[in-house]
């Protein structure tokens, strides 16, 4: 049990071994899909990731936050496909607002990364 917590615990706070490592194992099988399939599941680790690596910096719960911008965002994009659309496709809105949804969250990770590497350097010296 200590194994998989400590590897669920690794991949928690370093989402994109998880990325890297599904993208081979799909790569094998499905080359065209390897990277959307590495991306989807690597998004939903993302949104419990960010917030956990935000309070393990700095102690702020931003959990509410995340989710919060996840669910405008999904309404701005239904708005635009709305507008957009004659008719919205349920399954490629999804797709669409899952994909948006691993940029924006990886572009946090890779924020909060920095800064807590900035921090320490900082601190450091």
């Amino acid at each position: 049990m200590t194994l998989l917590h400590t590897i669920g615990t690794i991949f928690l706070y370093i989402p994109f071994l998880l990325f890297i490592f599904v993208y081979f194992l799909f790569l094998r099988k499905k080359k065209r899909k390897a990277l959307g399939v590495a991306s989807d599941i690597t998004t939903f680790l993302l949104f419990f990731s960010v917030p956990a690596s935000v309070d393990f910096l700095w102690g702020y719960s931003v959990s509410a936050i995340v989710y919060f911008v996840a669910l405008v965002l999904a309404i701005v994009l239904l708005v635009i496909e709305w507008r957009t659309a004659k008719e919205i496709e349920i399954i490629p809105f999804f797709r669409k607002l899952w994909r948006t949804c691993f940029l924006l969250l990886a572009f946090a990770y890779a924020f909060v990364w920095l800064a807590g590497l900035v921090m320490i350097i900082i601190e450091s010296v």
